[in-house]
C-alpha cells in the first residue's frame, strides 16, 4: 500500500516530515523502522487496542517535535475512524507502507528531490498527456516518434526517483485521431510506461451521452477496451512492434 504526497509547494523539510509521520505512525503500531535503526516496538493490538493511545505515545528523538505535534492532534480522529470502522489494527503482519511523491520534474520552483526524503520503500510518479503542453507537434508521426523515444524512466533513474509509475495519461491528442492511429497510440503509450513500475489510465469509465459528445473514445479505458485500441488484457499490446518504425538508431 502506497501513501501519496502531492507535488512540491514547500520543500524538502515537509517531504522529510510527511516521510517521519508515515514512519512514526508505523513504529507506534508495532513496525520495525530499519530506515531509522528502529526496533519493532512492543504494542498489543489485541482486544481494548486504542490507537489514540498508542499514537500520544512517546517517539524516540529521531523524529522532530513537528511530526509529535501532528501525531498528537491527529491521535483522536484516527481513535474514532478505527472504532467507526472496526479496523483490525494488527498490523505486524503487513508490509510497511510505500511513501509517494511526484518526482522531481513536476516539483515547483527550486524543485525539491523526494529521493532525499527517503526512509523506507518509495515510489515516484509521473504524468504525461500529449493533449496538453505541446509535448510533440500535432500530428500522428511526431507523438509516436516522441513516445517510442520517451527517456522519463532513464531520467528519473539518474534522479535517483524510481521505481517510477505513469499515474496519468490518456489517448487524448490535440489533432483528429484516427481509430487505426489510436490503436497504435495505446500500444506506444502503454509500451513506454511500462517501462519500470507500470502505469494508470486516468479514466476508467466516463459518461457516454450527447452532452459528453465522443470524449469517451480517447478517455476512458472502458471505451478504449471496447473500441480495440487498448488490449483486454492490459500486459499485453496489439502490436509488440509498433514502434519499430520511429525508434532513433
Amino acid at each position: 500500500m502506497s501513501v501519496f504526497y502531492p507535488a512540491n509547494i514547500f520543500g524538502i523539510p515537509v517531504q522529510k516530515n510527511y516521510v517521519l509521520t508515515v514512519r512514526a505512525v508505523e513504529y507506534l503500531l508495532g513496525f520495525p523502522v530499519p530506515s531509522l535503526n528502529l526496533p519493532a516496538k512492543s504494542v498489543n493490538t489485541g482486544p481494548g487496542f486504542n490507537i489514540a493511545n498508542a499514537l500520544s505515545a512517546d517517539l524516540p528523538a529521531v523524529f522532530p517535535q513537528e511530526v509529535k505535534n501532528v501525531l498528537k492532534e491527529s491521535a483522536p480522529i484516527l481513535g474514532r475512524i478505527g472504532t467507526n470502522l472496526k479496523i483490525n489494527f494488527n498490523v505486524q503482519s503487513f508490509d510497511p507502507l510505500i511513501t509517494n511523491f511526484m518526482d522531481v520534474t513536476w516539483q515547483y520552483n527550486n524543485p525539491a528531490n523526494a529521493a532525499d526524503a527517503a526512509r523506507g520503500p518509495q515510489i515516484y510518479d509521473n504524468h504525461l498527456y500529449y493533449s496538453f503542453g505541446g509535448v510533440a507537434d500535432p500530428n500522428e508521426n511526431a507523438y509516436l516518434t516522441h513516445v517510442c523515444n520517451l527517456d522519463r524512466v532513464a531520467q528519473a533513474g539518474r534522479n535517483r526517483n524510481v521505481p517510477l509509475y505513469f499515474g496519468e495519461w490518456a489517448l487524448s491528442t490535440n489533432f483528429g485521431a484516427s481509430d487505426a492511429f489510436l490503436k497504435k497510440w495505446a500500444d506506444a503509450q502503454k509500451r513506454a510506461y511500462s517501462a519500470d513500475a507500470g502505469w494508470i489510465f486516468w479514466n476508467f469509465k466516463i459518461e457516454i451521452s450527447n452532452q459528453a459528445g465522443d470524449t469517451a473514445r480517447q478517455w476512458s479505458y472502458v471505451e478504449g477496451v471496447r473500441r480495440g485500441y487498448l488490449t483486454r488484457d492490459p500486459s499485453k499490446l496489439n502490436d509488440p512492434n509498433v514502434c519499430a518504425p520511429y525508434i532513433r538508431r
